[in-house]
């Protein structure tokens, strides 16, 4: 029960930390274009360049995060941002820019506009970081060996050394632990599957 609770709580808390970033950084990104051509690089060297992990260790040391929830949250979510960003770009890619325009002359600020506008339409893409995003954080296993130690640490995806040894493996409890840590992937699957295409295909072909 203290895996469940703790991978549930780093998985609920990054998902929602890259979905409020994530979606502002790709609104703006796609109506400014110009801004959009100097950082996609960056954003790029996030999916192209792997985290080292003495150096990550010494950084989280160095803040005082590690082996923390917050440490690791923050973590999972920078190590997600980049794919996450770029749906939401393409995504915010297809409103039309009129719709900003038409806000903006009604009397919307800045955040009026995003939030109360451009955030309820990107619910498709939204399913998709979410499903995707949060299946890769719930199952990930070598961040949490790394950057998360800790017998009260443990999340589901350890808990699978519980019952494997040098001596022996209780292949029984293996087995049914593997088939307890995925069913909320495959519930979460169910309920989003409906809106993860249109999210992955958002922004492909634009008319």
């Amino acid at each position: 029960m203290r895996a469940f609770l703790n991978s549930s709580l780093i998985t609920i808390a990054s998902i929602i930390i890259i979905i409020f970033i994530c979606s502002m950084a790709g609104f703006v990104l796609s109506r400014r274009q110009g801004m959009a051509k100097k950082l996609n690089y960056v954003i790029l060297m996030g999916l192209m360049i792997p985290p080292t992990i003495v150096p990550t260790i010494w950084v989280l040391q160095q803040l005082g995060l590690f082996k923390s929830f917050p440490g690791i949250i923050l973590l999972e979510s920078a190590l997600h941002f980049s794919f996450a960003c770029l749906l939401y770009t393409a995504f915010v890619a297809t409103i039309p820019r009129e719709l900003d325009e038409a806000a903006l002359m009604d009397g919307c600020g800045p955040f009026q506009l995003f939030f109360k506008i451009i955030f309820p339409l990107l619910k498709p893409v939204t399913s998709t970081v979410i499903v995707l995003s949060s299946i890769q954080i719930y199952n990930d296993f070598e961040n949490m060996l790394y950057f998360f130690p800790g017998a009260e640490n443990a999340t589901v995806q350890l808990t699978l050394y519980n019952f494997t040894g040098v001596y022996g493996t209780s292949y029984h409890l293996l087995f049914a632990d593997v088939l307890l840590i995925s069913i909320p992937p495959l519930i979460l699957f169910i309920f989003f599957n409906k809106k993860i295409v249109d999210g992955m295909t958002a922004g492909a072909v634009k008319g």
